[in-house]
């Protein structure tokens, strides 16, 4: 089967080679995830009330800050290390310019629910659906055509590089806070897609996360 015909996250973790993509994928979910928990917040929310509404503006703002460094790291690191690799394939470039594209049209939606939530009017529900579309649709155009070319483009070894050039760019403590947020709701434990993403840390940051970034991450509450 090719990945052309797999829908979503199955096209990029059937992509060809052997680079490891948990970490990309259970970052989407989580996008994924706040998304729906953006919907429902904003459709439900007494946002008068000062605790709720400062509730919901730390999940708000720490989606935005996720998703700029996600953004980030492809279009300034990941993107450009592939395509060198991929010169000979129009169809493969012509999908990196895509994914470019599409962080563009984001941005202005990310800008128009902030002026929502400051309005607070009923142009809040329509800017959050478009948002909704738009980014979901990125994140499955990106996982049916855009991962499966980081196994096309790099070994396994390569794309660990690529990997650790974004967190030392990132820092530790970045790093920390963007596993508590994928793994936010989820067990935190061994099984599971969260047990995958937490077993992609060595052992000592492991402890790190369970003994220090999780709890520091669970003490400001969330939509």
């Amino acid at each position: 089967m090719t990945t052309q015909n797999l829908p979503g996250t199955d096209a990029a973790r059937h992509g060809t080679g052997d680079a490891d993509l948990t970490i990309m994928l259970a970052a989407h979910d989580a996008f994924r995830r706040d998304l729906t928990r953006l919907v429902r917040s904003a459709a439900a929310a007494d946002l008068s009330d000062p605790a709720r509404r400062r509730s919901v503006a730390a999940g708000w703002e720490l989606f935005k800050h996720q998703l700029h460094l996600h953004h980030t790291a492809e279009d300034e690191i990941i993107w450009p290390v592939l395509r060198p690799r991929l010169a000979h394939s129009e169809h493969a470039l012509s999908v990196l310019d895509a994914m470019e594209d599409e962080h563009e049209l984001i941005d202005p939606l990310l800008a128009a629910v902030d002026a929502g939530f400051a309005q607070h009017d009923d142009s809040l529900a329509d800017v959050i659906d478009a948002l909704v579309s738009s980014l979901t649709g990125h994140l499955a155009h990106e996982e049916r055509d855009g991962l499966p070319l980081i196994g096309v483009a790099l070994t396994a070894a390569e794309w660990r590089g690529v990997g650790f050039k974004i967190a030392r760019r990132n820092g530790l403590s970045e790093g920390g806070e963007m596993f508590a947020w994928i793994l936010d709701g989820g067990d935190g434990g061994d099984g599971g897609d969260g047990g995958a993403t937490l077993r992609t840390l060595p052992p000592p940051l492991r402890l790190l996360y369970k003994g220090v970034w999780k709890p520091r991450f669970n003490k400001t509450p969330r939509w």
